[in-house]
């Protein structure tokens, strides 16, 4: 049986408790925007900023790539080099002085694209294998381009006409598609840690005795202890959502409701894994320890950072297991794509499932080992 005015009263005890603590508030507001700002602007798969450097005879097709490899976006001002035809292009990477050096034979980039019997060679720095990557895709395509607005043909003859239409994301902004991950992760690290140790700080004073040995039942006392930070989280979401919508300018194509459920079953599984985990934990240390061992291997196996499909099989099938993975789905399919009905049911559902068996199974715990 459910106590309304012992819940009410746990409610208030625990606000109180709360917004006592300047730390608490801290934690659970300004953590959160400060995570969000940081890696929304610091998390980014563009590759900038690549020093490329051009060796060979001066000629048009020389400088044009020069020109538009700067008006690009991706590539630093070029300097010119005094001995540009006997520079070292290995040495050019290995002082740093270059990312990517592109050397055409001595007859020059006309003779190289015309007779097309001596190479043109590109050589990367590829210590970072994915940005090297990006880096031979992005001089490919400037050399093609200029190589195509003077005449030649890098690709050969070709009936196919290619006709490339971007959708969800046109700008290929990586704002748009790393906030609504961001806003999963800093939310349930931060409501997952307080809430587990707001718990076992009961069990630490040695309050949580006197709580049982009332009249309050198990779930009084789990439900007045998880609604405040229930209320506190979809305040959290709702914070970064508008920083993420009015801050970032994030293309927002979805439905308040939604979100709000979204926001609701995300707050739910990460509040009932925090009063199953504070049901093993005998002290708020343990209980960090505990949140922070579930917290690496669920933010890696997310989505958050890389596709889940470049992960091994031997190990995705744990993302499966991982309520950050659907909540993440679901808040890019909101705001990204609109919120289509099929995907926004079917990750909703699997969240929810997944709160409701974890608030069984601490539930259970909870009155096995402490009533």
């Amino acid at each position: 049986m459910i106590h309304t005015r012992i819940i009410a009263g746990l409610i208030r005890k625990e606000f109180i408790q709360i917004f006592r603590d300047r730390k608490m508030i801290m934690v659970l507001f300004f953590i959160p925007i400060v995570q969000l700002v940081m890696f929304g602007l610091a998390l980014t798969s563009e590759v900038k900023n690549i020093k490329l450097m051009v060796l060979g005879k001066p000629s048009a097709i020389s400088r044009e790539i020069q020109t538009r490899a700067v008006a690009s976006g991706w590539f630093e001002p070029i300097k010119l080099l005094d001995n540009a035809n006997t520079a070292d292009p290995v040495n050019l990477l290995n002082t740093r002085r270059a990312e990517a050096v592109l050397v055409a034979p001595p007859e020059g980039f006309e003779y190289a694209l015309e007779r097309q019997d001596k190479p043109i060679q590109l050589l990367i720095n590829a210590t970072n294998a994915q940005r090297a990557q990006q880096v031979n895709q992005y001089i490919s395509q400037i050399l093609a381009r200029v190589a195509a607005r003077h005449g030649y043909n890098l690709n050969g003859p070709s009936n196919v006409m290619l006709d490339t239409r971007i959708l969800f994301n046109p700008q290929l902004n990586t704002v748009d598609f790393m906030v609504p991950a961001l806003l999963v992760m800093a939310s349930f690290i931060v409501l997952m840690i307080v809430c587990s140790m707001a718990i076992t700080k009961e069990k630490e004073t040695g309050t949580m005795e006197k709580l049982i040995s009332s009249p309050a039942t198990t779930a009084d006392i789990l439900l007045g202890k998880t609604i405040p930070y229930f209320m506190l989280g979809i305040g959290i979401v709702t914070l970064m959502l508008c920083v993420g919508i009015f801050g970032f300018k994030i293309a927002y194509r979805g439905t308040v409701w939604q979100l709000a459920l979204n926001g609701t079953a995300l707050a739910a599984c990460a509040l009932s894994l925090a009063t199953l985990l504070s049901t093993i934990a005998k002290t708020q240390q343990q209980a960090m320890m505990g949140g922070i061992l579930f917290l690496l291997p669920g933010i890696l196996l997310s989505g958050v950072f890389f596709p889940v499909a470049n992960i091994p099989a031997v190990f995705r099938w744990i993302c499966y297991l991982n309520p950050l993975m659907y909540a993440c789905l679901n808040f890019r399919n909101i705001i990204l794509k609109g919120g289509d009905y099929r995907l926004f049911w079917l990750y909703f559902c699997i969240l929810g499932c997944m709160a409701c068996l974890l608030a069984f199974s601490a539930y259970k715990n909870f009155k096995a080992k402490l009533n």
